[in-house]
This record gives C-alpha cells, structure tokens and sequence, in this order.
C-alpha cells in the first residue's frame, strides 16, 4: 500500500450549487450520528484489513446513500489509482463498473475521482450537468454513461492525518433523488474515519521489518484499537471524558493525565477528568481551573493549537521554573501537552504524566496524535450529540408551551364572545348596561391583541431561524418612537401599575428600521412590564456622534446572574413557564435584529432589584 500523496492544506470542497446550505433535521442528524458511532465500531474491529476496512464502508454508503460507491487507493508510485472495492445496489450495474475499472488504471487527475485526488478537496455535484459530465469523464467509462447514466455524484479523498490515501465515488442513477449538502457533511465525515483507519493501518504496517519495534507497535495499536472501541460506544461527554481520561492515557503508558476544556466563554480551562495523583489531590486542585494566558504547558498547547513534549523534568523545568516544583511532588519525568483538535477547531487539550524520562520517538508521537485524533472526533461527536438532544428538547417544550399560550387568549375571547351572544340575544337593554358589553369588547380586543403578538413572534421566529431577516433603513427619530410605543402601551402600563417614564434628549436620530426598532422597544417594555411587580419603569435615550444608547429599567424581581447570558437565546427563560407567559423568544428575536441594525445588546441585573437593557446603535448603517 502507498502511503499516500501529500495532503493540501485544510479538506476543502468544490460544489456545484455553492457553499449556503440548510442543516439536516434533529432527527436525521441523530441518525446519521449513530451511522458514524456504529462504522466506527466496525472499523475498530478490522484493525489493518484495508479490504475489510474499504469493504465495510461501502457496504454502509451504498446502503445509507445508494446507489453506486467505488473505493479508490493510492499505489505504491504515487500516480495511479486502483479501485478496491465497487458496490451497486443493481448487481449488473455493479459489474458493468467492475468491468470498466479494469481496463486500465486511473491516474491522479485524471477524470472527476483523479481530480480530487490531485486537488484533495471534496467534489460535490447536486444534479450533474451532461456537458460537464460528458467531457470530464474519460472514454473507458463512457458505457456506463450510455448504460445507464449518473444523476448527482459526490467524490470525497481519503486525507489522512498527512497524506491522501485515496478516494470515495459515489453516485445515484437517474431517478433517483439527488445527493444532498447533508449527505455530502455525511460522507466527508465517514472518509475522515476511514482514513483515521488507514493512518492506524500504516502505522503498524511501517514497522514490519523490525521485529521489536513491530511488536511494540502492535501493542500499541492493540491499546489504540481499544480506545477507538471504547470512544465509539461513548456518546455522551461525560462518556468521552471518562474514556479519554481512564483508557486513552494509559494506553500511551501515562500514569497520570486530565483532559481540559474551555469554558463557554474560553477564557478559562477546567479539568474535565483526570486519573492517578491520589496521593497529591491539592495538586490537582491547584490547577483544575486555568486562565487561558496563563505561563502554562497546558494553556499554551491550547493557545498555540500545537503539541509540546518534555522528556525530562530538566527540560520542563527549564522552561517552567515555578511549576518544577510540583511535577516533582507529583512524583512524574516527563510530559506532553496533546491539544483536541476537530474541523480546525481547538476543543480542549490532553496533559499525560510519565513516571520515567521518555525520549517520544516519532513512532510514539504518531501514535499519540493519531489517539487524540479520534479522542477529539469522539468529543466532537458527543457535543453534536448532546446538541440534538438539546434540541429536541427544547422543540418538545416550545411545542408545549406554544400550545398553552395560544389556548389561554382563545379560551378567554370565547368566553367573552359567548358573554355578549348571550346579552345580544335578549331583548334591548336598558343604556345602563351599555359600559358592560363595551368591557367586553375590550378584554376580546386585548385577547386579539395578544393572540396577534404571539402569532407575530411564531412568524419572526421562522424568518430568522431561515435567516430571511429583511431590513428597512431609513431616518428614525427614537425619541418620538419611544413615546408612541409607551403611548400604546399606557394601558397596559396602567393595569400593571407601572408607570412609564421617558428621559431623552431631544433630538435622537439615525438611520434604523423603524418598524423592527419598535418590536425591540415593544418587547422589552412588555418584559419590563411583565417582570417589574408593579414598579416604576424608566426609558433613558442618550446620544454622541457615532452611537444612540436606549436603555429599558424596571424595579422587578431581576435575573440570577448565570441566566442572563442564556436569556439571549432561543426558547430560553430566567423563570418558569407556568408562572409568565410567552414563548421564550422574544429577547432572542430582540438580539437579531439589533445584531442586523450592526449594534449590541446587555442587560444588567439583580435579583429583587430589578433589570436594565442596554441597546447601543450605530447612527448610521448602510443598507
């Protein structure tokens, strides 16, 4: 087997309908979650048999994604190509492509699997253009075009973690529907786990001529093979976390280790888990939560998005003074900082312990980045998990409450409409009962009013979700929009027992869609109204030259602090949904659009004092 053509930097891809595409549903995305965990298992058990290894994949797309799939292999001169394995889910289509493989060799660039292998980027083609079709591909192939045709075509490389080993081809005839951005996600997902494969394969193929090192490198593979299994089964973090912790350490022969992680914010690094030091816990503890800046192994690995080795404590302590002393108490010789990297992203770092001096031949530290390889795609996987989980929750529940919502002001406006049935019905009645029905008619116009505003943010909420926001710029006095908004919203102001105080200079202007601007004003003096328990609320406008400052403060019962980051997102809420109506949307609305108008939004508070909401925009945006 070759080891492959050096790869280009970053996977890359060329698409035939561009780069925008919508991601697949929660469900599906949890279906094609547990393809990967379930090939993964499988590719774990072929260990370095490629035509197992190759055999399996295809068997899966073909089967997932039908309905042709070929599995190209780089040879040993670096230039040409050899299908290993064709699958079809017509057994004559099938030998129709076997027949024509074997006429000659492909070589690298040619045709459409030949060009990706050259440029080591994905080629994703939705719908097959004929002109294209007819002249990239070459003659040989030609009868399986007049045979039977392709309608859409995905042809991803095998990118090892520094080669190219070879390549994916899969297609779908005509009539059958086309590949799509998700499919395409889907396959460069699986091609990245086969050539993890191949990267585990050649590693131990490599020291076959040396009796020692090959049995050392079997070892390790075994260990490898083991985490790979273990990490393929873990769909959690918590399950990642413990697996890389508890296996993945001590398959490199660590004696002690933690993963660390970012916090949502990244400025600090926390010990997610970590095994050995139970004789030295405050060493643990002294360094379970890091600054990201620190002068640190760790945090510089995590800075630097690069692995650093110590083989000594000399060279340790050489570059880390004040942390000697505590590696000596720890009772370790040598180090490394391994950072997690997954799609150019750093997710963490893995810091192991080794009780003796370790010179980290480049057979181990292959070995090693191969291991938080797949450690890093495993936790990648788990977030992606957690994620549609969280997701689907929170459908579920939005469901539930916009069920709720809408029925309150339904049920109440059919009560007061079968009120006034009632009181039409009988004969006239005396003027004196005139101001009853006209309360009618007005707690039915609040209901309307309500039911309106709900049905309002539902729609919002799909224009954004579908990022359809449109916007209309124009000049905007927001002093004047302010008091028609607190005008509007007087009676309600005055059924809370709220008062409403405007203070604003008396000229606030800028270039803003009005109408939008309004629904943020109308919905944080609606929150301010809802949450201020009958307090007095204040609208301060202030200007400079370049930014306006709206700010909405009520007197209510504040928000804790770690909700008021969360507030901003989607179908999230500091309190209960069964005690405040709403659908938990409408700061997260509030944040799109000022984010659109190119401003910010925050909210400071605190709990039995009350909220302010600060919006600072530009005065002036370009459309």
């Amino acid at each position: 087997m070759s080891t492959g053509m050096p790869l280009p930097h970053g996977r890359g891809s060329i698409s035939a309908e561009g780069s925008s595409a919508h991601g697949p549903p929660v469900l599906e995305a949890a279906a094609r979650l547990r393809i990967l965990v379930n090939l993964s298992r499988q590719l774990a058990e072929a260990r370095t048999d490629l035509d197992l290894v190759f055999d399996t994949v295809c068997a899966h797309l073909v089967s997932v994604l039908g309905d042709g799939c070929a599995a190209f292999l780089l040879l040993d001169d670096n230039t040409s190509l050899e299908p290993v394995t064709i699958r079809h889910r017509d057994p004559a289509r099938r030998l129709l492509l076997e027949q024509l493989n074997q006429a000659r060799k492909l070589r690298v660039g040619e045709g459409f699997t030949g060009s990706v292998m050259a440029s080591g980027k994905s080629l994703f083609l939705a719908d097959v253009d004929a002109a294209i079709l007819d002249a990239t591909t070459l003659p040989e192939y030609k009868p399986y075009l007049d045979q039977v045709g392709v309608r859409s075509m995905l042809v991803v490389p095998l990118a090892g973690r520094s080669r190219v080993h070879g390549a994916f081809w899969l297609t779908r005839d005509p009539g059958s529907p086309p590949y799509t951005p998700a499919d395409r996600e889907l396959v460069e997902a699986i091609a990245d786990c086969t050539a993890m494969a191949l990267d585990s394969a050649r590693i131990q193929l490599e020291h076959g001529d040396d009796r020692r090192r090959l049995a050392e490198a079997a070892s390790r593979t075994a260990r490898l093979q083991q985490v790979t299994a273990a990490l393929s089964s873990a769909a959690t973090p918590e399950e990642v976390s413990s697996v890389v912790a508890h296996l993945a350490v001590g398959a490199m022969e660590g004696v002690a280790g933690s993963l660390v992680l970012p916090n949502e914010s990244r400025t600090e690094l926390h010990i997610r888990s970590y095994i050995g030091h139970t004789h030295v816990p405050h060493v643990v503890k002294a360094f379970q939560v890091l600054p990201v800046t620190a002068n640190n192994p760790v945090a510089i690995s995590y800075r630097e998005r690069k692995p650093f080795f110590f083989s000594d404590l000399i060279s340790y302590g050489a570059q880390f003074p004040e942390l000697l002393a505590s590696a000596s108490e720890a009772g370790y010789e040598a180090a490394a900082a391994l950072p997690l990297l997954a799609r150019g992203e750093v997710l963490g770092v893995l810091w192991v312990r080794f009780a003796t001096p370790r010179p980290f031949e480049e057979e181990e530290r292959a070995l090693m980045s191969t291991m938080v390889a797949q450690c890093a795609q495993a936790l990648e996987r788990s977030r992606l998990y957690t994620r549609a989980q969280k997701a689907v929750a929170q459908r579920d529940e939005f469901l539930s409450v916009a069920a709720h919502e809408l029925r309150t002001p339904l049920a109440a406006m059919k009560l007061q409409i079968q009120s006034l049935q009632r009181n039409l019905s009988r004969p006239p009645e005396a003027e004196d009962n005139k101001p009853q029905l006209i309360a009618k008619a007005d707690a039915v116009a609040r209901q309307v009013k309500r039911l309106e505003a709900l049905v309002t943010d539902l729609l919002d909420l799909s224009r954004l979700t579908a990022g359809k926001l449109a916007l209309r710029l124009e000049e905007v006095d927001l002093h004047e929009l302010a008091r028609e908004v607190c005008e509007r919203m007087a009676e309600e102001a005055t059924r809370a027992q709220s008062p409403l105080t405007i203070y604003a200079e008396s000229r606030v202007r800028g270039h803003w869609d009005r109408a939008r601007l309004d629904q943020v004003l109308s919905n944080l003096l609606s929150n301010a109204l809802k949450y201020g328990a009958g307090g007095p609320i204040d609208v301060t406008l202030t200007a400079d030259s370049t930014w306006v400052f709206l700010s909405v403060r009520d007197r209510g019962i504040g928000i804790p602090p770690e909700d008021q980051a969360r507030i901003f997102e989607r179908f999230e809420r500091a309190v209960p949904g069964r005690n405040y109506s709403g659908f938990g949307v409408g700061l997260w609305i509030c944040k799109q659009i000022i984010d659109a108008l190119g401003g910010r939004i925050r909210v400071e508070s605190q709990q039995g004092q009350g909220s302010t909401f600060e919006v600072t925009l530009p005065t002036k945006r370009e459309p």
